[in-house]
């Protein structure tokens, strides 16, 4: 009797264990949503193993979607994503990754900003590059829940590309790519068609927005935390331009590495990370001096979007030109992982847009 009772408690025991184990590892998996806009689909990784999970199939139509951005909303449990060429904006369950609901918005989407409190989401336009171009100048507001477009803003500049939303959701600033002005958005006027959004000029003698001076090509914007301090990667300028959100004077100009792309900025404001394009390389720069490190590898080829962890320790860089998604330890700047993002096609998979989901 006293055997039969040590093997069921070594059995139960055991199990305990295996449990405990097995629930440990799906704690320590923390993915990563990256769009492949060359073959289609979404590549989910785990950042801390540096494993390709699973790829998630965008391929709607009989031509090239082009998966461009996405975004992640936590909170509720979904993630959207932007088809360029199809024109729609795609919403998922965050547990199953099936697709749940969809919206036209036309006009080539490109990036999003989130409002997960109030439950909308934004849309900027795609601008000219490889071969594609649109002359759009609005921004779409959708009401996630419904998953119907509620409001547009149109800005009177051409591909209205970068676009940050503040904290409370009442202001969304926008950068025009191809006109050197930024624009001031109330969200409470999306559908007020007699509206104009106040524009700030990113040099002194800029011409109006209607003008398509092309001088600094602006790509992403990010808020500091606080709301106070508006970021603006100039691709054509190398340099991100930073400005005061209560008065839109400009503060400095920040030196980057060749076609600044993507952004983020940590979670204390304390450093900016940049992918530049074109010069390969990933600048880290010190919000407080300006001055800035570059980490670079030998294989990254054109760089694009970029996402931190909540805590700051772990960047996530993709490279369209390798297929290649890089992830850093931010404190001692070491490449922990490179992980091939294909689905074993010979398509280029053109890894662009990425956030990470926990």
């Amino acid at each position: 009797m006293k055997f039969k009772y040590q093997l069921i408690l070594t059995l139960l025991l055991s199990f305990v264990f295996l449990s405990c184990e097995d629930n440990k590892e799906k704690e320590q998996i923390q993915k990563a949503y990256i769009t492949l806009q060359g073959q289609d689909k979404i590549a989910v990784i785990d950042i801390i193993s540096g494993k390709l999970l699973k790829h998630i199939d965008v391929d709607l139509s009989n031509v090239s979607d082009s998966p461009h951005y996405v975004v992640i909303d936590k909170i509720n449990g979904y993630w959207y994503c932007t088809l360029i060429s199809t024109g729609m904006v795609l919403k998922f369950d965050l547990k199953s990754d099936d697709l749940v609901g969809s919206v036209t918005v036309g006009n080539m989407p490109a990036l999003m900003a989130l409002d997960i409190e109030n439950q909308f989401l934004y849309v900027s336009r795609f601008m000219p590059m490889m071969g594609m171009s649109t002359e759009s100048q609005e921004i779409h507001q959708i009401n996630v829940q419904s998953m119907e477009v509620t409001g547009v803003v149109n800005v009177g500049a051409d591909s209205p590309h970068g676009i940050a939303l503040n904290s409370d959701g009442s202001i969304l600033w926008v950068a025009s790519n191809q006109a050197s002005h930024i624009f001031k958005i109330e969200t409470d006027q999306f559908g007020n068609d007699t509206y104009t959004p106040e524009n700030i000029p990113l040099y002194t003698d800029a011409p109006p927005p209607h003008i398509n001076d092309g001088l600094y090509n602006a790509l992403e914007i990010e808020l500091s935390h606080d709301d106070s301090k508006l970021f603006v990667s100039c691709s054509a300028a190398n340099e991100v331009l930073v400005f005061n959100t209560d008065t839109g004077e400009k503060l400095s100009s920040i030196n980057t590495g060749m076609m600044p792309w993507h952004m983020q900025i940590s979670e204390d404001d304390s450093k900016l990370y940049v992918t530049n394009r074109m010069g390969n390389t990933i600048s880290e720069i010190n919000l407080e001096t300006e001055e800035s490190i570059l980490m670079e590898d030998e294989t990254m080829n054109m760089l694009h979007g970029c996402a931190l962890s909540s805590d700051s320790e772990i960047l996530v860089v993709s490279s369209p030109g390798s297929g290649i998604a890089y992830i850093y330890n931010t404190t001692t700047k070491t490449l922990l992982h490179s992980i091939g993002l294909g689905d074993g096609s010979n398509d280029n998979p053109m890894p662009t847009g990425v956030a990470i989901s926990n």
